[in-house]
């Protein structure tokens, strides 16, 4: 997300990044009992990641957090006015890039077109890649490998037992509480 950041910072578009919560909480990176907790958790995250964006902390319950979507890793663009281009309950950049040259193209274009919004819903696939997300759980602490671990067993436990309810449909592939 960084380099499509950069990419985009130079035509009217500004990219935040809203830190706000732990995750995979561990010994080392707990959740966060006050906002200098949180605070120091976000700055570890950002040298840690080399996040060029502006970081920007939700309360410490999760105002702005519940308010978007309680989902993680979720992406927003919000174009003038409020208006929502895109939401996306997982950071693909591939379709992130593909949303923002449509929202950028909009806004524009906006004036010599007669542009009709619509509502539209898909799926879009984003690769995880094993090794990092390992190294983000071993980094947090055994406590967030261990829950995680718990957390994959247990759905693999579910699937055995009834593969149809893991089936990908609508509304199905993710389930809040469960990150």
């Amino acid at each position: 997300m960084e380099a499509l950041a950069a990419r985009y910072a130079g035509r009217a578009v500004r990219s935040a990044f809203i830190y706000t919560r732990e995750a995979h909480p561990g010994e080392n990176f707990d959740f966060h009992s006050s906002m200098d907790d949180k605070r120091a958790n976000a700055r570890a995250f950002k040298e840690h990641s080399d996040i060029k964006r502006q970081i920007l902390l939700d309360s410490l319950d999760g105002g702005a957090h519940r308010a978007y979507g309680t989902a993680p890793n979720m992406t927003w663009i919000i174009g003038r006015g409020g208006f929502v281009f895109y939401k996306a309950a997982w950071t693909a950049v591939k379709d992130v890039e593909e949303a923002l040259i449509n929202a950028v193209d909009f806004q524009e274009n906006r004036i010599k077109n007669e542009w009709v919004p619509f509502y539209s819903e898909r799926a879009a696939w984003s690769y995880r890649a094993p090794d990092k997300f390992k190294e983000g759980l071993e980094r947090a602490g055994p406590k967030a490998v261990g829950d995680y671990a718990a957390l994959a067993a247990k759905r693999n436990a579910a699937q055995k037992a009834d593969p149809e309810a893991m089936r990908i449909v609508p509304g199905n592939f993710y389930k809040p509480g469960e990150d």
